[in-house]
Parts: structure tokens; C-alpha cells; sequence
């Protein structure tokens, strides 16, 4: 009996390790690396809060902080596509399970290929898109979708929701399939409209989707740097947003002290949204 009682813990103890080393270790770090004017092959020296008052002055940082807000409309586009696909392919039927695979093929797509497929697409010269645009007549000129601010960040931005929507897809459709049939066939008999039914039934029944989806989604956005590391390789600082920065001043100006500082008011500020959000369903929806 007593080896049966220790034997969760027992299976628990490798998995433990490895969060322990992989994920708390490397976060104290950072915060011990922030106070310090640390080096990739030097000790260094404590600073105290330099780096923080230096962030503060910081042009780029700021900028990267900006576009990092930006990136954050991702969510609500994410939200809106992927909910408007999970109804349409609510049914499971044989052509809607094909288009559930269809739509899921960008997210077990590696990031760094659909990156590379896109940035070929979106090339100011031999890209596909600009010479779709210019045989419609709608430009007369090729469009710097990869080298003009804001235009390269909504690029990046396109990657992302084309890369998260059949995920996203799969959530809602789960969520959809939850809500009991007979309450919208008592609806319908009652003479709402799919407006109505919609509206009162379907996204009150999808909140815990909803905020999961939200959630997600904004982290990633928050976090994202494959798509634009990428895409936008020759673009300045200001032009990206904060992971971009912090991975600039870490590993190409070997400035560990100062990347820590921006990594720690990143984490923040995801673990500050995310528990505003949290806590703002818990208000609304009684969640």
C-alpha cells in the first residue's frame, strides 16, 4: 500500500526536474542577470537598477513596446475568423472534415518554412502577391510589404493569424458542440432568427472559448519572434516588436544585463494582462 501512495510522485519526479531546470532555474536568472551588467563570457559586475532606468530612456525600447501592442490585433481578428470557420464547419460531414484539415495545415506547418513560403509570396519584386495586385490594376507600383513601417509589421501579423486560425477553429468547434441542440431547436421554434440565436445562445455558451482563445492568442502575439525574425531580417529595431529587441541586444550586442531587464518587464506584462483579462471575465460573466 505504501509503495501504491508514493508512486504518483514517483512518476512525477522527472517531470519535476526538468520544469524546475528548464523553466524556474532560467527565470530567477533573468532576474538575477537584469541587476547585473552581465556579459556572455565575462562575470560582470551588480548594477543595481540601471538597467531598468536605462530602459527607460531607451528610443528603441519603447518603439519595440509599441509594436508589441500593436501585434496584440491579432487577437480579435483570431477570434472572429476562427469562430466564423468553426460555425460554418460545424457539421461533421465528409467535405467539412476537409476543410478542417485544410484550415489545420498551417499549424503542424514548422513556423520557419511558412515564414520563408510568405516572404517569397510578399517580395516587393517577384512576389506573387504584389503581382496579383498589379494585374488586378489596383497599384501601379509594387508595395514594400517587408520594408516599410508599419506595413512589414502587418505582414508579420497576416503570418500569424493564417498560422493560429485552424487552431483556434478546433477550440470554438469544440466549444460549439457542447451547447445542447434542443436548446437552439427551442429557440428556433420560438421564432429567432440565426442573428438572435447566435447572439444570445452561441457566444454566451462559448465564454470559457472565448477567454481561452483570448488568452492564448494574445501571449503569443506578445511573444512572437519566429515570423518576424524571418521576415523582416534587415528591418531596424524600432520596426519589430519586443522579443525581436531583447533577442537583438542579447545575442548580437552580447548585452545579457540589458536583455534580462527587457525580458523581465515582458514577463510582467504578460502576467499583468493576463490576469486583468482573468479577472475581467470573472466580473463580466461571472466566470
Amino acid at each position: 500500500m505504501k509503495t501504491k501512495q508514493y508512486t504518483p510522485y514517483i512518476f512525477l519526479t522527472l517531470p519535476g526536474a526538468f520544469l524546475v531546470l528548464f523553466a524556474f532555474v532560467p527565470i530567477v536568472l533573468v532576474f538575477t542577470y537584469s541587476f547585473r551588467s552581465y556579459e556572455l563570457f565575462q562575470p560582470g559586475t551588480f548594477v543595481g537598477f540601471d538597467h531598468y532606468r536605462e530602459l527607460l530612456t531607451d528610443r528603441n525600447f519603447w518603439w519595440a513596446l509599441l509594436n508589441s501592442v500593436m501585434y496584440l490585433s491579432v487577437t480579435p481578428v483570431l477570434i472572429v475568423l476562427s469562430l466564423g470557420l468553426a460555425t460554418l464547419l460545424r457539421e461533421r460531414t465528409r467535405i467539412n472534415e476537409f476543410f478542417r484539415s485544410l484550415y489545420f495545415l498551417p499549424v503542424v506547418t514548422p513556423v520557419v518554412i511558412a515564414a520563408i513560403a510568405w516572404q517569397w509570396m510578399f517580395h516587393e519584386d517577384v512576389g506573387i502577391v504584389n503581382a496579383a495586385i498589379q494585374g488586378m490594376g489596383l497599384s501601379d507600383k509594387p508595395l514594400p510589404w517587408l520594408t516599410q513601417y508599419p506595413l512589414n509589421l502587418i505582414t508579420a501579423m497576416w503570418v500569424t493569424v493564417w498560422r493560429g486560425m485552424g487552431y483556434f477553429m478546433l477550440i470554438f468547434i469544440a466549444g460549439l458542440m457542447s451547447i445542447p441542440e434542443s436548446i437552439e431547436e427551442a429557440a428556433e421554434i420560438d421564432g429567432a432568427s440565426w442573428w438572435q440565436r447566435t447572439l444570445h445562445i452561441t457566444i454566451p455558451s462559448l465564454r470559457p472559448s472565448i477567454m481561452l482563445v483570448f488568452i492564448i492568442s494574445s501571449v503569443n502575439a506578445v511573444k512572437v519572434f519566429t515570423e518576424v525574425y524571418i521576415m523582416l531580417p534587415g528591418s531596424p529595431a524600432s520596426n519589430k516588436p519586443l522579443v525581436p529587441y531583447l533577442y537583438q541586444q542579447a545575442f548580437e550586442y552580447l548585452d545579457m544585463g540589458y536583455a534580462s531587464a527587457v525580458g523581465v518587464v515582458l514577463f510582467m506584462l504578460t502576467l499583468g494582462f493576463s490576469y486583468l483579462n482573468m479577472r475581467y471575465m470573472e466580473r463580466r460573466y461571472g466566470m
